[in-house]
């Protein structure tokens, strides 16, 4: 979810300056660009220490046995190898779809997100796999040789006096937003674990929560990234109350999440039953996901639209913070209204 984040943010960026003419769709070398590249490889440099970190706090804090070591280089490799991969498929859905007249805004969030998470676990899986054969010594030296190598390059580049406007402003404003979201990303977990008991009773349940806070994700994503280029752009003012134009997008996204949240029900269902699991009869499992869909759209809409005027006029660049901002509440509060609407129609 965290590089889902960094370069969904990232994706945002490149739809803005193409949007802007700060940079063409021709991957030619460009100061916006690059600054933007190195600033989100940074970022998931940094986010994947400060992740091991968290991740070995919270381990201990539950009681799981596990070493400050092998986390760290698990989410350190892992970090490593996904950001050469995203950062390449995020150029390219960017600069292929704004050549071929669709708007990056729509596609890149989506798309980076969903990458970012099928990535995620064969990359931890695989992190895993290479440090296992080592001995503890080994491990610890390889640690240290990463963090150098890692931190580093992103020190020196920061301590230089090239201009690097563009870095500066993203790692200022993105790295603390970043840092709140891998929190948020554990309450989330911590609040789904006080109900996980209920869930287990009826397990077809668990198979729709990936998908249903996927794809809210993904709606809110695109609504933050259209909103910031239409900011940058001049095209929508940033008043308390929303505009014509700015209702007109929230009904759009509302009308969009019931096709998308119904196949989300009927994609669990389908599940459901070729793996013969458990699962609430299929008229209810529709109701609820639709349902709870559309409530989590109402408060996307709003927090999306705010979270972006409100940070476009204190100075900062919505594609900056956003993004993490939304997909990272999207993941607590999409879990607190599928579960609301389990508990208001007596299923758990």
């Amino acid at each position: 979810d965290m590089r889902g984040n960094i370069f969904a943010s990232f994706g945002s960026r490149l739809g803005t300056y193409l949007h802007t003419g700060q940079i063409n769709p021709k991957f030619k070398s460009a100061e916006p660009l690059n600054q933007s590249i190195i600033s989100s490889t940074a970022s998931a440099f940094i986010m994947s220490i400060f992740l091991g970190i968290l991740a070995v706090v919270v381990a201990n804090a539950i009681g799981l046995k596990t070493t400050f070591t092998d986390m760290l280089l698990i989410s350190i490799i892992a970090g490593i190898l996904s950001a050469f991969l995203m950062l390449l498929f995020a150029i390219l859905i960017a600069f292929l779809s704004y050549k071929h007249g669709w708007d990056p805004d729509n596609l890149t969030a989506p798309l980076i997100t969903l990458v970012g998470d099928m990535l995620t676990l064969p990359l931890i899986f695989l992190s895993l796999s290479l440090i296992t054969g080592f001995e503890t010594r080994i491990r610890e030296v390889l640690l240290i040789v990463l963090i150098l190598v890692t931190t580093l390059p992103i020190l020196k580049y920061s301590l230089s006096k090239k201009p690097k406007e563009y870095y500066s402003k993203i790692m200022k404003e993105s790295l603390p937003i970043l840092m709140v979201c891998g929190i948020l990303g554990i309450l989330s977990g911590t609040f789904l674990g006080t109900k996980i008991e209920s869930l287990i009773t009826i397990p077809g349940l668990l198979i729709l929560i990936p998908p249903f806070l996927e794809d809210g994700g993904a709606m809110g994503g695109i609504l933050a990234a259209r909103l910031s280029s239409m900011l940058h752009l001049g095209l929508t003012d940033y008043s308390i109350k929303p505009s014509k134009k700015i209702l007109q997008m929230f009904l759009m996204v509302h009308i969009l999440g019931v096709p998308v949240f119904t196949l989300v029900g009927v994609f669990a269902y389908t599940v459901a039953q070729i793996m013969h699991i458990q699962t609430i009869a299929f008229p209810l499992m529709l109701f609820t996901t639709i349902v709870a869909g559309e409530i989590l759209i109402a408060i996307i809409n709003l927090l999306t639209y705010y979270a972006s005027i409100l940070s476009f006029k204190k100075g900062i660049d919505p594609d900056n913070v956003t993004i993490p901002i939304i997909t990272s509440v999207v993941d607590l509060l999409g879990v607190m209204c599928f579960i609301a609407v389990l508990v208001a129609v007596d299923v758990i």
